[in-house]
């Protein structure tokens, strides 16, 4: 499917979606690290690096759509996944250094930025269901299916191991 020449509304809106998609996933690589290193619970360390891997596959399946349909890769900046970035530094600069409760604060940020992006991912799929070849849906379905992954594991850590040591911090036990 070659984008050349005059494209329609749709095309321009997907082309802009995409592009936000792959800044956003390139700007969770350097959130997810920093956020890791900011994390006080082991478990919590591992799954934000494995978020940051993942982020890096997302942005390289990208990065191969824009290859099959030949679309131009403009540098885009999605504004959204900016703020909710920003926020992340600034509740975690917020709480204090090697709390639960700032383990907690650092899964509220990332679970922001997950359910942005699962929603844009989705957004995307049910939009070009009809008009692009299996190949993208399918790239776009897996970097989907990990997201959503990592929301299922980051929520069950949460419920299991942050939020209850959060308040066992707040009641100073």
């Amino acid at each position: 499917m070659e984008m050349q020449g005059d494209q329609t509304g749709l095309q321009l809106f997907y082309n802009k979606c995409l592009q936000d998609l792959k800044y956003g996933e390139k700007r969770v690589v350097q959130c997810a690290t920093a956020l890791s290193m900011a994390a006080y619970t082991e478990p919590l360390q591992r799954q934000l690096l494995f978020q940051a891997a993942a982020a890096e596959k997302h942005a390289v399946r990208l990065e191969l759509i824009f290859d099959i349909l030949q679309m131009p890769e403009a540098e885009g900046k999605c504004q959204v996944i900016e703020i909710l970035t920003e926020k992340a530094g600034e509740l975690v600069k917020s709480m204090e250094t090697g709390t639960a409760l700032r383990d907690a604060a650092i899964i509220y940020a990332t679970q922001l930025i997950s359910h942005y992006k699962i929603a844009s991912y989705s957004n995307m799929i049910g939009l070009l269901q009809e008009s692009m070849p299996k190949q993208v849906l399918d790239l776009l379905k897996f970097n989907l299916d990990e997201e959503q992954e990592f929301d299922r594991v980051i929520s069950t850590l949460a419920s299991e191991v942050i939020h209850p040591a959060a308040n066992r911090e707040s009641r100073g036990i």
